[in-house]
C-alpha cells in the first residue's frame, strides 16, 4: 500500500486521525500517536510535533477498513486482504458448504434454514474483515486496542474439527441417500449440549465464591 500523497512511495503507517496510509515524510508524532501533516494543521491545539526519522523501518502494509469491507463481499478475499490466509480458506469452505446445502433437495425441510444461514454468513465476512482492518490501523497509529486473547492451538483445533465434520457429512451423504437430512434432525442435541456446558461453567464459578464467603 502506497502513501496517500506520494503515490510512488510505500506507506509506513496509518494516520491516527483519518486512518489513511502515509509515508514517513508525511507523518508527525504527537504524544504516542502518529498523524499526517494535514490532520495536524487542522488541529492547532495539539503539542508541537516531533517528525519521524526518515530512516524509520517500513511496517507491514495495511489493508484499509473500507477496502477490507469491499473485498469481504467476495468470500475469503477480505481475510486475504488482512493477511489471514487460514481464515480466508475456512470462510470459503464454510460458505461453499452452506451454499451447497441451501440449494440441495437432500436436506428436505431444512433448506430454508440453510438459506438464512448462508445469507447471514455472507454479510458476516465483510463486517469481520472491516473490524479486523480497523483494529490493525488503530494499532499502527499508536492506539492501544484491547483484543480478546486467543489460544492459537485451541483455534487450530476447532478449525480442524469444523472442517472434518463438514467433510464427513458431505462424504457420507453422497453414499447414503437421506443421511444428511436424518442427521440434521438431531441438531437440537447441539443446543442441549451447549446449554449444559454453560450451566456447568456457571456452577463451577459459583463454588469458589461460596468458599471465599465462608
Amino acid at each position: 500500500m502506497n502513501c496517500t500523497k506520494h503515490l510512488e512511495v510505500a506507506a509506513t503507517a496509518a494516520c491516527g486521525s483519518c486512518l489513511k496510509p502515509f509515508c514517513a515524510q508525511c507523518l508527525v508524532r504527537v504524544g504516542e500517536r502518529q498523524i499526517c501533516t494535514s490532520c495536524f494543521s487542522q488541529n492547532l491545539s495539539v503539542p508541537p510535533p516531533r517528525p519521524m526519522a526518515a530512516s524509520a523501518p517500513a511496517t507491514e502494509s495495511l489493508c484499509s477498513p473500507g477496502t477490507a469491507f469491499a473485498l469481504g463481499l467476495i468470500p475469503g478475499v477480505g481475510a486475504i486482504c488482512n493477511g489471514e490466509y487460514l481464515k480466508a480458506f475456512v470462510h470459503v469452505l464454510i460458505f461453499g458448504f452452506l451454499v451447497s446445502l441451501a440449494g440441495s433437495s437432500k436436506v428436505g425441510s431444512f433448506e430454508p434454514l440453510f438459506g438464512i444461514m448462508t445469507a447471514a454468513f455472507y454479510f458476516y465476512m465483510p463486517l469481520e474483515a472491516y473490524h479486523t482492518a480497523k483494529r490493525r490501523a488503530l494499532r499502527a497509529a499508536g492506539f492501544h486496542v484491547k483484543a480478546r486473547e486467543t489460544d492459537k492451538r485451541q483455534e487450530n483445533l476447532w478449525t480442524g474439527v469444523i472442517l472434518t465434520v463438514m467433510g464427513g457429512l458431505l462424504f457420507v451423504n453422497e453414499w447414503v441417500h437421506g443421511f444428511l437430512e436424518g442427521a440434521l434432525k438431531f441438531w437440537p442435541v447441539v443446543l442441549i449440549g451447549f446449554g449444559a456446558y454453560k450451566i456447568r461453567e456457571h456452577l463451577s464459578k459459583e463454588k469458589p465464591l461460596e468458599a471465599v464467603e465462608k
